[in-house]
């Protein structure tokens, strides 16, 4: 085990997530965002093969779970492509922020469908990240947030994005039962390359800008997923995780400097919230870990 650099490695990871999305709301409204989800996940692969015959793990990638991947692929897309449409019409700050609803849809969906016991802090954890959420949607549904044309659109595509992403989550749990990491992202690019091409009639030919952003958010995404992989091998999971929450800081820092985006004060507090149950989670799956090895430890 190696925390510090596990935390290094994870900070990296939402250095590389930040930059994406801050690229993808740079092309939305010029690029559909099919050919968004295309780029990402295609242009993606590449570091990730790359990153995995270095490793000499690329016969990893064989798999016995076609229908696992295909479910965690299909949902995993979809929620995607929420993520990106709701970057065409709301902040980049605020999308990143509710995506953060996420870990806690994760502690709903693993009492309900992996039977998992879930202990009351989580359940408190849950509760303040959806005040949180309210927090956050009260400057958006405002008589002025009202008046950014598609708020309702963007909030609505940001939420159902990441309660997708809590079942990708849930699903993915139960991919590692089984697959090795390697093939679980690369079968979810896998799937949703192919998913993209259904929207194909509706691609444009981006322009030298926008195509050299594709590709530079299609590389920073794929990054994004080895950094991320690295650290939760280099340190343990329950560590790293609360350093996930620095992507908002990112996005507040580029959506002031590219977009003259300044969240809203109630956004602030109430991601402020999502930030410190999901983070509170974490902290107490540490504590846990670390009483149980005690228990073992001769």
């Amino acid at each position: 085990m190696n925390i510090p650099l596990g935390i290094v490695l994870q900070i990296c990871a939402t250095l590389a997530f930040a930059g994406m999305q801050a690229l993808v709301r740079g092309v939305a409204d010029a690029v559909p965002s099919g050919e968004v989800v295309f780029a990402r996940s295609a242009i993606g692969t590449v570091p990730l093969l790359v990153w995995l015959a270095w490793r000499g793990e690329l016969r990893t990638l064989g798999t016995r779970n076609v229908g696992g991947h295909l479910v965690r692929g299909g949902v995993g897309v979809v929620s995607m492509w929420l993520g990106f449409v709701a970057l065409s019409f709301i902040p980049l700050a605020e999308a990143v922020a509710f995506s953060y609803v996420t870990p806690l849809v994760v502690v709903v969906l693993a009492a309900v469908f992996l039977r998992e016991h879930v202990p009351a802090y989580r359940w408190v954890a849950v509760g303040l990240g959806l005040v949180g959420i309210l927090l956050m949607l009260l400057p958006l549904f405002s008589t002025h947030g009202l008046a950014a044309e598609g708020a309702y659109i963007g909030v609505g595509c940001a939420l159902g994005g990441a309660l997708l992403a809590g079942f990708a989550v849930t699903q993915v749990r139960r991919l590692t039962l089984t697959e090795s990491t390697g093939s679980i992202v690369f079968y979810f690019s896998v799937v949703a390359c192919l998913a993209s091409l259904v929207t194909l009639p509706w691609w444009t030919l981006p322009s030298l800008e926008d195509g050299l952003a594709l590709v530079a958010l299609g590389l920073l995404g794929g990054l994004g997923q080895i950094f991320l992989t690295a650290a939760n091998r280099v340190a343990p999971a329950s560590v790293v995780a609360p350093f996930n929450y620095a992507t908002l800081l990112w996005a507040v820092l580029f959506g002031a400097m590219f977009f003259r985006e300044w969240p809203h004060a109630l956004v602030f507090c109430g991601s402020a919230l999502v930030v410190a149950s999901g983070a509170g989670i974490a902290l107490r799956e540490r504590q846990a870990e670390r009483r149980a090895r005690s228990r073992i430890a001769p």
